[in-house]
């Protein structure tokens, strides 16, 4: 008894060693072969041979032809365990293995020769044999399954769907599915869960179906508890994963929840040497990363999962990981290299003829050409990207009208058999013609309805892209408030209505202090992101009929309808205690911000605006004279001669 403790212990102290080395081939071999032998030793499976029997099972040699009579069902299971274990990282290994077994299949016990036969399609599917793949998952599936073997057909249901999904027959593989998420409320066999599951949330993603994939995300990623395989630990938290950021990407607060999913997806994964899973992982941890603008922390990132990826190699993600790298690039103004570096993979990614990657390769070869002057490119590739975009929208919208159609096929299926067992007698030809003939009118309205939610999808998608360069047109692309033009139009007709009701219209401007100084001792990043922070401030406690610009440099300004000097003038002081009080430091410097404020109120003699924002330039400017970093109400006394108010604007600046 003591032995069997001993063992133990050194069992854990072992596993606990090797969690703690990630991404190592080399160990975690080392891991597995110690772990069986140490398992054959505890179980005593040495009946039969077992010195060839340590060999086979915890290296790679091949399996040696062996009398029938003499082989034991310990001897198949090992065999088969061992095979199930390496399938999708040594598929011709098991493909050369599983020759040697055909010739015990007629001792294997029921359970085995399920084992043996899924091992079998699977090999040919990743071969590209899908028709015999196929072949064979139905014709298991067609015979009658006993009830204690039941989590076999739904492993059969879940390689059929994937087999379906991986050749494009997103039908059948629809159908498919919906025969085998009802049956995994009935088996207790987590492994069919984890497949099942995980095969469910990759087809609604690819629909965009997210909230529904995550639904099934959170149902498997309940039961990682229960799961001793890395391999399914693996594919849960990376499911779940995926899901979670596919969701609440670009919501305030889930960005950590996220990156601690992906991590522990590729901690899992890294135990089961899940090298492509990995990389799915780094991917979408250097994305997150990216996207809380952490461009160096990214860039690592991903560079590791370019490795990952090119080691396999995978030419999708190969292409992903470069995209995201030169979004990184023009995060950091580095755009001739995000440019070289889209050039390269160009290339790779026309040859994937994806054209959901398609859309965004020219979507950011567009910006890239944009930052860097060339129009033309820039609208060339804008084109090829609404070209690809409205043909992904046009597929992603063939698959839903695919998901819809099949599972109003399998309840149409269902109602049929329920009504043949309780009057078979009576279902004639005629019955059938009838029945056949209303699903092709479904069919065909479905179709029909398809096509005009293609269309109205297709309208709305114009109409987006109107509104946002109507967007770009009207607002300043730095800070997203009113740009000049467009604040002083509007802010015109708004004077107007004031003024023919007798109401009171205030305007207040204000310019940030020692901006320039700013900029030169901290850069223009800072400088940006000063403007940005300060224009955040002010709009979020403007009232809704304030017309808030930016005039340009550092200049801002307010048009304030409805207002008087005295209220003007108070919230001027709010205004600029706001800005003072900014906290600097997440800029990743520590500075002051401080503004001069100029405030001046419509009289019966002004015509238009253009009076306001004359004397409220005149009080900004007095601030700047009087110290800066406070607020002045425009006086006459205060207004110089027109040569002596220049000559403080020039020397101020």
């Amino acid at each position: 008894m003591s032995n069997i403790k001993m063992i133990t212990r050194v069992i854990r102290i072992y596993e606990i060693t090797f969690k703690k080395i990630d991404g190592v081939v080399s160990v975690f071999n080392m891991r597995e072969l110690f772990l069986a032998s140490i398992f054959m030793m505890i179980s005593g499976v040495f009946s039969v041979f077992p010195t060839k029997a340590l060999a086979e099972f915890s290296g790679n040699k091949k399996i040696t032809q062996l009398e029938v009579t003499n082989v034991s069902p310990e001897y198949l299971d090992k065999a088969l365990l061992k095979l199930e274990h390496i399938r999708t990282q040594q598929p011709e290994v098991v493909i050369d293995q599983l020759k040697t077994l055909s010739s015990f299949t007629s001792i294997m016990s029921q359970e085995q020769v399920y084992r043996y036969s899924l091992l079998r399609a699977h090999s040919y599917a990743l071969s590209g044999k899908s028709e015999m793949a196929i072949s064979l998952l139905n014709e298991q599936l067609a015979s009658p399954f006993n009830t204690g073997l039941i989590k076999y057909k739904s492993r059969f249901l879940y390689l059929l769907a994937n087999t379906y999904s991986h050749y494009n027959h997103y039908a059948k593989s629809l159908q498919t599915l919906h025969q085998l998420l009802p049956l995994l409320a009935e088996v207790d066999d987590i492994e069919s869960e984890v497949y099942g599951y995980t095969l469910a949330i990759e087809l609604l993603v690819q629909m965009n179906l997210n909230n529904e994939a995550l639904k099934y995300a959170k149902i498997l990623h309940k039961k990682l508890p229960n799961m001793s395989e890395a391999r399914h630990r693996c594919f849960t938290t990376f499911s779940y994963a995926e899901s979670l950021n596919a969701v609440f990407k670009d919501q305030v607060g889930y960005g950590t929840k996220i990156i601690d999913m992906y991590q522990d997806a590729f901690d899992e994964c890294s135990l089961a040497n899940e090298k492509m899973v990995m990389a799915g992982s780094l991917i979408g941890l250097g994305k997150i990363t990216m996207q809380l603008d952490k461009l160096t922390e990214a860039r690592l990132i991903l560079k590791q999962a370019l490795e990952l990826s090119s080691s396999i190699p995978y030419p999708l993600d190969i292409a992903d990981i470069n995209m995201a790298l030169a979004k990184v690039d023009m995060g950091e103004a580095k755009y001739k290299q995000a440019l070289s570096r889209l050039n390269e993979v160009s290339e790779l990614i026309s040859s994937l003829k994806d054209k959901q990657l398609l859309a965004s390769f020219y979507l950011i070869l567009s910006e890239v050409n944009e930052n860097l002057a060339n129009i033309d490119a820039a609208l060339t590739n804008r084109k090829l990207y609404l070209q690809n975009y409205l043909t992904d929208l046009g597929e992603t919208q063939s698959k839903i009208i695919a998901f819809e159609t099949t599972k109003l096929n399998y309840i149409e299926k269902e109602r049929q058999i329920r009504y043949l067992n309780k009057d078979r007698e009576l279902y004639t030809a005629k019955a059938t013609l009838t029945e056949l003939q209303r699903r092709n009118e479904r069919l065909m309205n479905t179709f029909v309805f398809g096509g005009l939610v293609l269309l109205a999808i297709f309208a709305l998608v114009m109409t987006m892209q109107k509104r946002k360069y109507k967007q770009l047109a009207q607002h300043d692309a730095l800070t997203g408030i009113f740009n000049r033009g467009t604040a002083q139009n509007i802010a015109e007709n708004s004077y107007i209505k004031t003024a023919s009701k007798r109401g009171m219209f205030s305007v207040i401007m204000f310019d940030l202090d020692y901006f320039k100084r700013i900029n030169d001792n901290y850069g223009h990043g800072t400088g940006d992101w000063v403007l940005k922070k300060v224009a955040e401030v002010i709009n979020k406690i403007s009232r809704s009929d304030d017309i808030f610009a930016r005039f340009g440099g550092e200049e801002f300004a307010l048009f304030l309808p409805g207002t008087d000097e005295a209220k003007a003038n108070a919230m001027a002081e709010e205004y600029r205690s706001l800005i003072q009080s900014i906290e600097t430091r997440f800029s990743g410097h520590n500075f002051n911000i401080t503004a001069s404020f100029g405030v001046s109120t419509s009289s019966e003699d002004d015509l238009s605006l253009d009076p306001l924002l004359h004397r409220a330039d005149i009080a900004m400017y007095h601030s700047k004279e009087q110290g800066r970093n406070c607020v002045t109400l425009y006086k006459p006394e205060i207004e110089q001669s027109r040569s002596g108010y220049q000559k403080s604007k020039m020397a101020l600046g």
